[in-house]
């Protein structure tokens, strides 16, 4: 029996949103649309817009669990450079799980900037000043988010300007930049070889294990608007630099709910290593009411694909290591009891664990990826030339009201 389909108008209407909300609704997995011969326009199935809307109005609790879910991701704006759709991730169109097998960080961000070799150049690279040698020596002992922190503002105010009319500036810029944040990551002088081999060398990372490597970078680089995205794109949409951007978006990645939370999935790593029990502890934390990182993802109800590419990668490489064996049995234990699965937060440190990355890489790799997104999303954002200005949704007293007390 054939299913009724509604335009994105009729689908709106009968849901009572914007055709803004609508589409935001299909990125986050919450409804489907469908592709129909001799028409461009999606269509969107009748019965999964009833559902949906009953999920939003049966009963005050379930109405308030709803709109949670469906407030995740607002407000919208128009992006061409990722799609989340159907449990994928794409970048300008190209399958990204399928380019991180294959792709360096460095061509992710030639995809993503929509750029050339030209900005790569072998002498682009960040000066070391007196200023900025001394901010160095200053964030030796940090961790390496820590000292990008450290470093980047001690750049921002040494280097030419980089928010300029002239593209081919603001690129080489953010080569520059990209470049810095690895050289504080390995803390290392800045070069001019691709990321992840830098990565490698520091970590000491066996060269049939550099893939992997490569692929965490990769399928971080960039993730829509995100909160550290859309904190650079806002900084960006202001006329700041390009320094200034990253700043918002580095300071907003190292949130316990954002890259932050890499930090936590490794503390229940260890916290749970040693366990006899593992079943029996993760019971004990369920009912402690203990929140369990690193699993589950609006966008992706079926799994999170970078995870799920990243676990693949890991098994197929090292298939033998004690601490993937782990990682999987931990994963497959929080599954049955939450019935979530991991995301990349739990893989990437999975990834961490297994190729005995130092402390925190697993947050140096979020940041060192997402930094080709967010210039990503600056570029894209000085290219638009609006600012971007929400409005607020006042829930205050009426103008006027008493003040309490008074």
């Amino acid at each position: 029996m054939s299913t009724e389909l509604l335009t994105s108008r009729e689908a709106s209407r009968r849901l009572g949103v914007s055709a803004a909300t609508l589409y935001a609704y299909v990125s986050r997995g919450l409804l489907r649309s469908e592709a129909v011969d001799g028409s461009r326009e999606r269509r969107y199935r009748a019965d999964d817009v009833v559902r949906l809307k009953r999920r939003r109005d049966v009963g005050r609790k379930a109405e308030s669990i709803a709109n949670h879910a469906l407030d995740f991701g607002t407000p919208v704006l128009e992006s061409a450079l990722t799609l989340i759709e159907d449990g994928h991730l794409y970048y300008r169109g190209i399958d990204a799980a399928g380019l991180a097998r294959t792709a360096s960080l460095e061509d992710a961000a030639r995809l993503l900037w929509d750029c050339d070799d030209k900005p790569f150049a072998t002498d682009n690279l960040p000066p070391l000043t007196t200023a900025l040698r001394r901010a160095w020596i200053a964030a030796a002992t940090l961790s390496p988010p820590d000292r990008c922190l450290v470093l980047l503002p001690a750049a921002a105010a040494l280097d030419h300007p980089s928010w300029v009319e002239d593209r081919g500036a603001m690129l080489e810029t953010a080569v520059r930049v990209l470049r810095l944040l690895t050289a504080a990551v390995t803390a290392r002088p800045p070069s001019t070889l691709p990321v992840h081999e830098q990565l490698a060398a520091a970590w000491r990372v066996p060269p049939d294990r550099v893939p992997v490597l490569r692929a965490v970078l990769v399928l971080l680089a960039d993730h829509e608007f995100n909160a550290s995205a859309f904190a650079a794109r806002v900084v960006a949409s202001t006329g700041a630099n390009l320094y200034g951007a990253i700043m918002a978006g580095l300071a907003a990645l190292n949130g316990p709910r954002h890259g932050g939370a890499t930090r936590r999935v490794a503390a229940m790593f260890d916290d749970l290593k040693g366990t006899a029990d593992l079943d029996a502890d993760l019971g004990r934390m369920l009912r402690a009411r203990v929140y369990i990182p690193g699993f589950g993802h609006p966008l992706y109800p079926d799994g999170d694909i970078r995870a799920v590419t990243l676990m693949a990668m890991l098994r197929e490489t090292m298939p033998d290591s004690p601490e993937l064996a782990f990682a999987e049995r931990l994963a497959a234990a929080i599954e049955r009891l939450i019935d979530r699965k991991p995301n990349v937060d739990f893989a990437n440190v999975a990834v961490e664990r297994a190729l005995g990355l130092p402390k925190d890489s697993a947050l140096a790799l979020f940041l060192l990826g997402r930094t080709v997104g967010w210039i990503a999303h600056s570029l894209e954002q000085a290219a638009h030339g609006a600012l971007i200005r929400p409005r607020a949704r006042y829930t205050g007293p009426p103008p006027g009201a008493p003040r309490p007390g008074a």
